[in-house]
């Protein structure tokens, strides 16, 4: 009887055994996503607002670029002069040898390349007088501006501008260097060659008209 007993107890510890294995192996075990797949599905999409281009990313190069000066119309001599005027921080300025030559002048234009500059001149002449402008350009800035007439100085503002080839010097030169008389207005610049001055009659005429 002992042994019998010993016997069905130790059938009903296998029993019981077996049974919880059959249990735990019967189970299929949750499939424990790997880091990669968690990853994937906590990263969320990417938002739209940072793919889309902003309106500063978007503008063109010119947007906030400098913008040449708009030329207006021009007539120097009573004649209509091409190239125009412009203004550059509020100062009138002409083109210097189509001005000229409309007033009357010959213009002749000299450029001399140096090492590390080029030195420019203009010399223009009438009648017996002669007016040079001399300047020097390095690293696109002009310097060394001076303007004289008949070797005396020229009391004008030393600004010099190249636009499309042109060179343009302010309006006030013109007035100071061959007296000529600048009527400027927002849409039309009119350059007017100085009037003759009357010469004092001689005593010939004083007695032919008495």
């Amino acid at each position: 009887m002992k042994r019998n007993k010993k016997a069905m107890l130790a059938a009903g510890l296998i029993a019981g055994a077996a049974a919880m294995t059959g249990c735990t192996t019967a189970t299929t075990p949750a499939a424990t996503p790997t880091p990669e797949a968690a990853q994937k599905e906590t990263v969320q999409p990417e938002s739209t607002q940072e793919t889309a281009a902003s309106p500063e990313s978007s503008a063109s190069p010119e947007a906030g670029g400098e913008e040449s000066p708009v030329p207006i119309r021009l007539t120097a001599g009573g004649q209509s002069v091409e190239a125009g005027a412009i203004y550059e921080q509020d100062m009138l300025l002409l083109p210097l040898v189509e001005t000229a030559e409309a007033l009357g002048w010959t213009a002749q234009s000299e450029s001399v390349e140096e090492e590390t500059q080029t030195r420019r001149t203009v010399v223009m002449e009438r009648e017996e007088s002669r007016i040079t402008v001399e300047w020097t350009v390095s690293d696109n800035t002009t310097r060394q501006i001076t303007w004289q007439r008949d070797g005396l100085l020229i009391p004008v503002d030393a600004k010099i501008t190249t636009l499309d080839g042109r060179v343009y010097v302010p309006a006030a030169f013109f007035e100071e260097a061959m007296g000529a008389g600048v009527d400027a207005g927002e849409e039309a610049v009119d350059v007017a060659t100085p009037e003759p001055k009357d010469t004092p009659p001689t005593q010939e005429q004083e007695g032919a008209e008495e």
